[in-house]
């Protein structure tokens, strides 16, 4: 087996384990043990990791994606409990507090202008 080179020889392995299968592999490398290892590293171990590099750049947003299909309706509501009542402003009988609002704007002679207020609530 001296005259086969490394090539011959890893053909010879393959060949002999696609011949008898996995024990034809392993009686093949059994037999040409010596012939089949190289030459070995200084200590045959991996070394401690290095330091840590940069960070890589940062990925760019994708597309968005296409809407999805619409859901179910979803159900009535209910009646009311209460019919609506109809509400207006005025100044007695409030029914909450009273606020004081400009009714009227005026302009007078010397240019200062004269407001009107008066007092309005919510009444039914």
């Amino acid at each position: 087996m001296g005259n086969l080179g490394h090539t011959g020889r890893l053909v010879l392995t393959c060949v002999l384990a696609v011949v008898f299968g996995v024990g034809g592999a392993v009686g093949a490398v059994a037999v040409m043990h010596d012939s089949l290892t190289g030459p070995q590293g200084q200590t045959g171990l991996t070394g401690a990791p290095g330091p840590e590099g940069p960070a890589g750049q940062a990925g760019a947003d994708g597309l968005d994606g296409k809407d999805g299909t619409r859901g179910p309706a979803g159900r009535a509501g209910r009646n009311a409990k209460a019919a609506p009542t109809t509400l207006g402003l005025g100044s007695t009988g409030c029914l909450g507090t009273s606020m004081e609002v400009v009714t009227d704007v005026a302009v007078t002679a010397q240019n200062k202008v004269r407001l009107t207020k008066k007092t309005v609530c919510v009444v039914k």
